[in-house]
């Protein structure tokens, strides 16, 4: 019990004010219990082309210089993935600035610096399993990632195992039991929030990752589905899984607004995406066909990959041309 003392009371002073790395792009700030993450100022400084003084977004020229080639780099991968889905019947479908990128860019988003996909949650639970065993790539691999930083925050990444910085990041979605419309969804919409909120703010942070799966999978199935079995023939509503603290006001779509798949053009090759793009974009950034306030990368950090590490970001595109 004493040897617990020192970490109980160097917790509590983290939380009273502290300053340290979220990750690579961000800082975390503490201040009596509340965090804050911060972009770092040299991310502000990566892009050099002004492109606001472009009156079309859509006319954007594409990222220079090593952010174009790591965005190249994340292109293979995301090729690996569409090929590794198809090949086992796993829906997907291109989500966040990866499919607004795709719509409004026909790819990357010149400042972007990742890739986000979602798909739903049978095929989410086998899906690292089937890619580490069908890879062709030998220093690819998928595992649950969990965020130290936050009490209950885990997704699948795709990684590299000579990059520290490289990933494809995969988000669960689940089925609600029915469909919901009007006061429904407001309601079932408001829930799952709170339940979302009760997650990241309890007191006690669940140490164990497979055990804080367990208790997403009882929210959702007993909490929210009220234990009723899911029907996807009857085009139940679809929601975010209760495992990433999405910031969007509406967690909730129709099942015709994902469903049936379509497909897309991202960087000159189709990726799946949802049936209904427009409105997945409009509910996460409104105006998407504005210019946003920020123009930066926002999860990674140049000058901290190594030379070792930018030759294998060069070797796995020279891989995928010899495939």
């Amino acid at each position: 019990m004493e040897e617990n003392k020192p970490n109980i009371i160097s917790d509590f002073l983290k939380n009273i004010f502290s300053v340290s790395d979220a990750d690579y792009s961000h800082k975390l700030i503490r201040i009596l219990g509340i965090r804050f993450r911060i972009l770092k100022k040299d991310n502000k400084k990566v892009i050099k082309i002004d492109y606001k003084k472009y009156s079309d977004i859509t006319q954007l020229p594409p990222a220079e210089g090593f952010l174009r080639e790591y965005q190249l780099s994340l292109l293979e991968i995301l090729k690996e993935f569409d090929r590794i889905c198809k090949l086992n019947n796993i829906r997907y479908w291109l989500s966040g600035g990866t499919l607004l990128g795709a719509m409004r860019h026909k790819g990357f988003i010149p400042w972007d610096d990742d890739v986000d996909v979602d798909m739903m949650r049978e095929d989410y639970e086998k899906f690292a399993s089937i890619f580490n065993a069908c890879t062709k790539y030998a220093d690819l691999y998928c595992e649950l990632w969990r965020d130290k930083n936050a009490k209950a925050t885990c997704i699948l990444k795709i990684k590299h195992r000579k990059i520290k910085q490289v990933s494809v990041d995969i988000f669960p979605h689940d089925f609600y039991f029915t469909a919901v419309i009007g006061e429904d969804k407001k309601r079932l919409n408001k829930k799952i929030k709170k339940l979302r909120k009760g997650l990241s703010y309890s007191f006690f942070r669940i140490k164990d990752t497979e055990k804080l799966m367990e208790k997403i999978k009882y929210l959702t199935q007993n909490v929210i589905n009220q234990n009723i079995e899911v029907d996807e023939r009857i085009s139940p509503s679809i929601h975010w899984g209760l495992d990433f603290p999405h910031r969007w006001n509406n967690w909730i779509y129709d099942y015709d607004q994902i469903f049936p798949l379509k497909e897309i053009e991202f960087e000159g090759y189709k990726f799946c995406c949802p049936a209904n793009t427009d409105f997945m974009l409009r509910n996460i950034y409104g105006e998407y066909m504005k210019f946003p306030k920020s123009i930066c990368p926002h999860h990674t950090d140049e000058k901290a990959f190594t030379q070792e590490e930018k030759q294998e970001l060069l070797k796995l595109r020279k891989l995928s041309q010899k495939n």
